[in-house]
């Protein structure tokens, strides 16, 4: 096993050492664990920047690492959507039905990109699943942010006061959400329309 995909275990491995923190920090209620979480998510992120450049660099692209690379993403972003959730403080800006959309989302492009790798397609990532694992690992960096007190997070931003809404609603954390929300939508569509051409092409 190459040295990309021994980085790609590790931040599965992280991520459920990063889900136990959070439900523990939860229930502790302490600023100092929810600074922790808030590094260890950090840290396991930058290791899928990591993991895909040694893959490049090094010439160990391969079909376990194109399916099991976007796998532990999908871990990290949305199962720590989920985890989050369970905090009550977070409800404001964390709807269970986005959470829900964004998950139908990617459950969905995965069991696809399983089927046509298995038919022996690529089906690698596009630079807009990229782009919108960055949103949705912004927007989780910030919901955990919030649980540590950071104001420049929590406050709300005065020219979104006008969107629907309660008072205080659309701080940075909320404003992250759905602009994930919206990116994680179009870029399920994009998904959607190349997998309809690769089968097309397979048969």
């Amino acid at each position: 096993m190459g040295w990309a995909n021994r980085i790609t275990l590790a931040r599965a491995v992280l991520t459920l050492v990063l889900w136990g923190l959070i439900v523990y920090a939860t229930d502790h209620h302490s600023a100092a664990l929810w600074h922790t979480c808030f590094w260890l998510f950090i840290v396991a992120a930058g290791s899928d920047f990591v993991d895909g450049m040694l893959a490049r660099k090094l010439g160990e692209v391969s079909v376990f690492g194109r399916i099991a690379d976007p796998l532990v993403d999908k871990m990290l972003t949305i199962g720590t959507l989920i985890v989050l959730l369970m905090v009550p403080a977070l409800q404001p800006w964390l709807p269970s039905w986005a959470v829900a959309l964004i998950f139908t989302r990617e459950i969905l492009v995965t069991a696809v990109r399983g089927q046509i790798e298995g038919a022996g397609v690529n089906f690698q990532a596009l630079p807009v699943g990229k782009y919108k694992m960055v949103l949705q690992c912004s927007a989780a960096a910030a919901l955990i942010l919030c649980m540590t007190g950071t104001a420049w997070v929590r406050d709300e931003i005065g020219a979104l006061a006008w969107l629907p809404g309660e008072p205080g609603t659309w701080n940075l954390a909320y404003t992250l959400l759905w602009a994930s929300l919206l990116l994680t939508v179009a870029s399920g569509v994009i998904y959607a329309l190349r997998a309809k051409k690769a089968l097309r092409d397979a048969a």
